[in-house]
């Protein structure tokens, strides 16, 4: 089903882009009109952050809670589908975004050496990494802790589908 964008609120998508109050027009029972002022807030970088954090400890909950055996590494080998080669891109592109090929290769080497990869996955993504050619990477710029826990996160969802 596709989106229909006559469908949309506009005042509601004006309202998306400030962070002002927007009146909206409401109906009342007797076809009357009336404003409404409607807090509408754009939601700033550091809500999704939070909203980001949240998945990322609930899913690293779900792994450590749902094994007794979880063992280090947590992600001996790649599993082989598509939904986990598309994770595996989508995760790489991400950090090379952050911080360009050379970071995330020392990265990934750090991730084997805390025991979150065993050696056949860190290889694997190592091979991964060098056919990603991303112009816009940040290329002189560190993985920070936040993008650490993504990767953690990546993981864990990894670690989850090879389970399946």
């Amino acid at each position: 089903m596709a989106i229909d964008p006559r469908n949309y609120d506009l005042a509601e998508l004006r309202g998306a882009g400030s962070s002002e109050p927007v009146a909206r027009e409401s109906r009342v029972a007797d076809d009357e009109t009336t404003d409404e002022t409607e807090e509408t807030t754009t939601p700033t970088r550091g809500s999704a952050t939070a909203a980001l954090h949240e998945s990322i400890v609930r899913d690293l909950a779900v792994m450590e809670q749902g094994s007794a055996d979880l063992t280090r590494p947590y992600l001996s080998t790649l599993p082989a589908s598509l939904t986990a080669e598309g994770l595996v891109l989508e995760w790489l592109e991400f950090l090379v975004l952050q911080a360009g090929t050379e970071s995330v290769a020392d990265a990934l080497a750090f991730y084997e050496r805390v025991g979150w990869l065993g050696n056949d996955a860190a290889e694997t993504l190592e091979r991964y990494l060098w056919g990603i050619s991303e112009p816009r990477a940040n290329e002189g710029n560190d993985l920070d802790p936040d993008d650490h826990r993504v990767s953690l996160h990546y993981v864990a969802r990894l670690t989850a589908l090879s389970r399946d």
